[in-house]
């Protein structure tokens, strides 16, 4: 399998009682969990305070054959949180000629919010994020684990 579809909640600060829940009520295999304090270790840009140390940056869940992601924050931080952006579908591939493809086809749309563009960052050589014209945000990213 190279291409998967993960959905993304932002979960307003509430992600780890949000993963305590999936994994209890629903059997939730967590199979990823970052905090802020470990992202700093990556980026010595993020600011770091007592309030915010033990937030969760991303998580991955494996529900059945679904994985699920949880984060603190929606896909923009500079937004202010309501039901409607707290969700973002993850597209997630080992092919990077297949990323590049399917950013290059959503962006051609003049209607796509670009949030992020495709570029490399800390945890994947190519990851970005759009905005559809229906309001779903999604998340383009390449990761070859999944090979």
């Amino acid at each position: 399998m190279t291409l998967e579809i993960a959905v993304f909640l932002s979960m307003n600060g509430k992600a780890g009682e949000a993963i305590a829940f999936y994994k209890q009520h629903l059997q939730a295999e967590e199979l990823l969990l970052v905090t802020y304090a470990d992202m700093i270790q990556r980026d010595p840009s993020m600011e770091l305070t007592e309030e915010n140390k033990n937030h969760i940056s991303h998580s991955v869940l494996q529900i059945g054959n679904t994985k699920v992601m949880i984060a603190e924050e929606t896909m923009e931080p500079n937004e202010k949180y309501q039901a409607g952006n707290n969700f973002s579908l993850c597209i997630q591939s080992a092919d990077l000629t297949e990323i590049n493809r399917f950013y290059q086809n959503v962006t051609s749309d003049t209607r796509v919010k670009i949030i992020r563009p495709l570029s490399a960052n800390m945890f994947s050589d190519a990851y970005a994020i759009v905005r559809d014209p229906f309001g779903v945000d999604i998340q383009l990213m390449y990761d070859p684990r999944l090979s």
